[in-house]
């Protein structure tokens, strides 16, 4: 599946707002896991980081949650729906971009986050080794 290209809005917004029409629909319910940024990815023919930044946008709205080595889960229970759409209120084509500083913090922030993951991977590696070799 492919984003349309022929709008204005950035790329981690239309996946950002197809998710967010799936948890607010059901279709995702609270609790459950929300497609990894690689599944997004994959999904919609985009790069790593505008899938991470389309689950930021999420997480920056209380939607979703974090767990590391585990992935990205609804919040249980959801916020309320807010009386306006992500946006309203801004001019078209006016919207208030983040701050450089945002940005490089929410780089450096998935930065971590991965490698994060990476040594729970490690880790877990190391656990079930060290498990064999007991059992031996």
């Amino acid at each position: 599946m492919s984003l349309p290209r022929d709008t204005h809005t950035p790329p981690y917004r239309l996946v950002a707002d197809e998710l967010r029409q799936l948890i607010r629909s059901g279709r995702i319910k609270p609790g459950e896991r929300v497609p990894s940024s690689r599944d997004l990815e994959a999904k919609y023919d985009i790069a790593n980081m505008t899938a991470r930044s389309a689950l930021r946008v999420l997480r920056d709205e209380g939607l979703i949650y974090s767990t590391p080595g585990r992935g990205n889960f609804v919040v249980d229970p959801l916020p309320p729906e807010s009386e306006e759409p992500p946006g309203a209120g801004e001019t078209e084509g006016r919207r208030q971009m983040p701050s450089a500083e945002y940005l490089e913090l929410s780089e450096r922030l998935d930065a971590l986050t991965a490698k994060v993951d990476e040594l729970l991977g490690v880790f877990q590696q190391l656990a079930s080794f060290t498990e064999r070799q007991k059992k031996s």
